[in-house]
């Protein structure tokens, strides 16, 4: 009941293409290779090469830095050891909650790629 009768349901739908408009658009961060979504389940594939795909190597342990970064700017999210971000919001997601998750989210890739080790492999 809580989910039909308390709106959480009707607000995940409405709020699932704000959502997907909101990774589509971190296409155009020079680390984001890929994003993909299906409702309120999402994830970015982070690339050294946008053309090719090429991952980072491995020992840059860019997830790790990754969740490090972004957990010092306010936001969580799985960073898997692939370089997949993860992302599952709560069903009572606002598109107000969007804009500062990806806001600070952009912020936490700009400042990887700041680093000059991660800046050196990307093409």
């Amino acid at each position: 009941r809580l989910y039909t009768e308390g709106g959480l349901i009707s607000n995940g739908k409405k709020v699932s293409s704000c959502f997907s408009q909101h990774l589509q658009q971190m296409l155009d961060h020079p680390l984001v290779g890929d994003a993909r979504s299906r409702g309120l389940l999402g994830a970015l594939e982070l690339v050294a090469d946008k053309e090719t795909k090429q991952q980072f190597d491995p020992s840059l342990q860019l997830s790790e830095r990754l969740g490090r970064t972004a957990y010092d700017n306010g936001i969580i999210f799985r960073a898997f050891t692939d370089n997949i971000l993860g992302f599952a919001p709560a069903l009572c997601f606002t598109e107000s909650d969007f804009d500062f998750l990806f806001e600070r989210l952009n912020k936490t890739l700009n400042q990887l790629l700041e680093q000059s080790d991660i800046r050196k492999t990307v093409a």
